[in-house]
C-alpha cells in the first residue's frame, strides 16, 4: 500500500513539472499569432485613413500609392522579423534540449531512483517490519506454530543487526510462548544490553529478573539480585521487582518485609481484582505474623484513625482512599499507609510500624501528621480534584493515639 501512495505522489509531482512546460510551449505560438493579428489590424486602419484622405482630395494619387507601398513593405518587414525572432526563441527555449526544459525533465527522472535510495538508506523499513512482527507476537500466545515462525523471522533480523534490542525482546516473548525459558532469559539479557530508553529498559530488566528467579526455583541468587539492583536504580517502584521481593520475603517467613513490598505494590495498583488479591495477601501475612508469635509482633506507636466522608460529598463508592502517616517537615514518602475505598467509610484504620511502605516507619520520626485522601485517579500521588483532610503535627511518643479525620477539602 505504501508504494501505491508513493507512486501516486510521484505522478502528481511529475504533472507539476510537465504541465507548465507544455503550457509554455503553447504560449509561444499563441503570442506570435496575436502579434501578427495586431500588425494586420494596424495596417488596415492606416490604409483606410489614406483612402479617406484620397477621397476628400487631401491626398493625391501618387502620394497615396507611395504611402500604401511603404505600409505594405513595413508590414512584411515586421512579419519577417517576428518570424525570425520566434524561430530563434523557439530554437533556444522551445526545444526539449534547452536548459529551461531539460533541467526540470532530468530532475524528474532523477527524483524517482533518488527517493527510493534515500528511503532505503534513511527510512524506517526495519522498524516497520519489526512493528509488524510485534503485532504477530502479541497475537501468537496460543499458536505455537506461529511463534516458531516468528522466532525464525526475528532470527534473520538479529543476524543482520546483532544490536537490535527490540528484536531480541520480541524473540524472548515468542520463546516464552514455546516454553523455552533458558533461551528466553538469554534473549532478555541481550535486549537489556541494547535497549537504551530507561522506561523500556526497566520493563525488559524486570522480566529478565523474574524469569531468572523462576529458573532458579524461586531463589534470590546473586545473579537475580544483581538484575534487581540494576532495575531499581532506574525505577525503585517497578511492580514486577516488588513482586519478586515480596514472594522471596514470604518464603523466608519474613512477613513484615513481604507486607512492606505488597503495600507499595497496592499503592501503585488501580482498583480491581489485582488490588483485592494484594489486600488478601497482606491480611494473610498479618495473620501469619500473629500466629507465629501468638501475639501482635509489632512494637511502637499505633494511631487509630476514624475516617469519614463529609456530609453532602457525593463520591463513587469505589474511589480509593489512602490513609497515611508522614513525618512533619520530613520526607514526602509515607511512614505508614492503609488503602480502602469510599464504600468502606466511615471506619477506623490502625496505623503502626507494620504498615510501613518503605525503609522508614512511624517510630523513625518524632513528629508526624495524618492525611486521608480520596483519590479520583486511584493513585497514591495527590492530584488536583482529589479530596482530603489532614491533622496538625503531633508527637506520637511511642504511644497509642486516636485521630478523627473527615474528608472534605478539595485539592486545588
Amino acid at each position: 500500500m505504501f508504494w501505491y501512495f508513493a507512486a501516486a505522489l510521484l505522478i502528481l509531482a511529475a504533472l507539476f513539472i510537465l504541465i507548465p512546460l507544455w503550457k509554455f510551449s503553447q504560449s509561444g505560438d499563441s503570442s506570435r499569432a496575436r502579434r501578427e493579428r495586431t500588425n494586420l489590424l494596424i495596417f488596415k486602419e492606416r490604409i483606410a485613413e489614406l483612402e479617406a484622405d484620397l477621397a476628400t482630395g487631401n491626398l493625391e494619387q501618387e502620394n497615396f500609392d507611395a504611402l500604401q507601398h511603404e505600409l505594405e513593405r513595413s508590414l512584411l518587414s515586421d512579419v519577417d522579423s517576428q518570424s525570425a525572432a520566434s524561430a530563434e526563441v523557439k530554437q533556444q527555449d522551445g526545444s526539449w534540449r534547452s536548459a529551461s526544459r531539460l533541467v526540470p525533465v532530468v530532475l524528474l527522472l532523477i527524483i524517482v531512483p533518488l527517493s527510493i535510495f534515500l528511503y532505503r538508506t534513511w527510512g524506517y523499513q526495519d522498524e516497520l517490519a519489526l512493528a509488524q512482527l510485534y503485532e504477530r507476537t502479541r497475537d501468537s500466545v496460543d499458536d505455537p506454530q506461529e511463534a516458531r515462525d516468528l522466532v525464525f523471522s526475528l532470527g534473520e533480523i538479529i543476524e543482520s543487526d546483532r544490536e537490535n534490542g527490540w528484536a531480541w525482546y520480541f524473540m524472548a516473548q515468542n520463546l516464552v510462548n514455546l516454553a523455552q525459558f533458558p533461551q528466553a532469559a538469554m534473549a532478555l539479557e541481550r535486549a537489556g544490553e541494547y535497549i537504551e530508553e530507561p522506561q523500556d529498559r526497566v520493563v525488559v530488566l524486570s522480566q529478565y529478573a523474574f524469569l531468572e528467579y523462576m529458573l532458579a526455583e524461586q531463589q534470590l541468587t546473586e545473579k537475580v539480585q544483581e538484575i534487581i539492583d540494576q532495575t531499581q536504580r532506574l525505577d525503585p517502584n517497578q511492580l514486577l521487582i516488588l513482586q519478586i521481593l515480596g514472594m522471596d520475603a514470604e518464603q523466608r517467613a519474613d512477613y513484615q518485609s513481604a507486607i512492606t513490598y505488597w503495600r507499595r505494590m497496592l499503592q501503585l495498583t488501580p482498583p480491581g481484582q489485582e488490588a483485592q488479591l494484594l489486600q488478601g495477601m497482606i491480611a494473610n501475612a498479618q495473620q501469619q505474623m500473629t500466629a507465629t508469635d501468638g501475639q501482635d509482633v509489632v512494637d511502637g506507636p499505633r494511631i487509630d484513625v476514624e475516617v469519614s466522608i463529609a456530609p453532602g460529598l457525593d463520591l463513587d463508592p469505589n474511589t480509593r482512599v489512602f490513609v497515611s502517616a508522614l513525618e512533619l517537615n520530613g520526607r514526602g514518602q509515607p511512614l505508614a499507609a492503609e488503602v480502602l475505598t469510599v464504600g468502606d467509610l466511615p471506619t477506623t484504620v490502625s496505623l503502626d510500624n507494620s504498615d510501613a511502605v518503605g525503609p522508614f516507619n512511624i517510630s523513625s520520626a518524632e513528629m508526624i501528621y495524618i492525611v486521608a485522601t480520596a483519590s479520583s485517579s486511584g493513585s497514591a500521588n495527590v492530584q488536583a480534584g482529589d479530596y482530603q483532610n489532614r491533622t496538625e503535627g503531633f508527637a506520637h511518643s511511642n504511644q497509642n493515639a486516636i485521630i478523627r479525620l473527615e474528608i472534605s477539602d478539595v485539592v486545588p
